[in-house]
């Protein structure tokens, strides 16, 4: 029901673009018509760079994401290990996780360059952080009544981790993974805005950028849908995930 809601919405939202525009009740430079927009991003996508691009991004902050879960799980396990290191873990996220990455974009700049280095940094602040913070605080909120299952069926501290805790944690995995991608994707972009193209392709942030500066509405507008497409079909794929994980074990409620 909501899926058709939303379908719903969305189409009343594209006749209206596309009547306002053709009746010109704005100004076609400024809005061109819907079905103008989506020859060129089509057009774009096969037969221009735009593919490239996109490709490209998707690419880096991919790369990026599996970095940061990489990190972020030997950080968890560490702390799991050490109060410690748990301890002081907890004070860096308080410090870097409210940290927006375009504040650090000028440091970053002089450690890393100018390159696909800086983008990665770039993308791992804004995913470890708060993904560190979820798996901590989903290890602190597994109920002690699992422990002690895991201990009297004499699960080794080994594997209670792999087989009780770690499914324990699934629903702040996720929503950690879903916030820090969010975050990484609007910083790439906005980077890429920023610094222009990165090696020899580019991505859908230098895309726009320099079709704005060429005063190309049409293409800035494919860009943007391009982002908003995007993420639309990665929201899906978290939702699908937790169908299949959280919900289908009865951990959390479908949403």
């Amino acid at each position: 029901m909501k899926f058709i809601q939303n379908v719903f919405w969305f189409l009343l939202i594209i006749i209206f673009w596309e009547v306002s525009s053709r009746l010109n009740l704005v100004n076609q430079y400024l809005l061109p018509p819907f079905s103008k927009v989506a020859e060129r991003l089509v057009l774009e996508l096969f037969t221009g760079y735009l593919g490239l691009q996109v490709l490209n991004s998707l690419k880096l902050v991919i790369l990026g994401v599996l970095m940061s879960f990489g990190l972020a799980s030997i950080i968890a396990l560490m702390c799991i290990c050490s109060k410690t290191i748990e301890s002081l873990v907890s004070a860096l996220c308080t410090i870097f996780n409210p940290l927006p990455g375009i504040a650090v974009l000028p440091l970053l700049m002089i450690w890393f360059g100018v390159g696909n280095g800086i983008m990665l940094a770039l993308i791992v602040h804004g995913v470890l952080w708060p993904l560190t913070t979820n798996l901590l605080v989903g290890f602190r909120s597994i109920p002690t009544v699992y422990k002690e299952w895991a201990k009297n069926i004499g699960l080794s501290p080994v594997n209670s981790l792999l087989h009780v805790q770690i499914f324990s944690v699934m629903p702040y995995l996720v929503a950690g993974l879903r916030v820090g991608w969010g975050r990484a994707w609007r910083a790439l972009i906005g980077a890429e805005m920023v610094f222009g193209m990165i090696g020899t392709v580019g991505g859908v942030g230098y895309y726009i950028y320099t079709n704005r500066a060429y005063a190309n509405v049409t293409n800035v507008f494919s860009g943007v849908i391009v982002i908003i497409v995007i993420g639309i079909l990665v929201e899906q794929a978290f939702r699908l995930l937790e169908k299949n994980t959280t919900v289908k074990w009865g951990m959390s409620d479908e949403s």
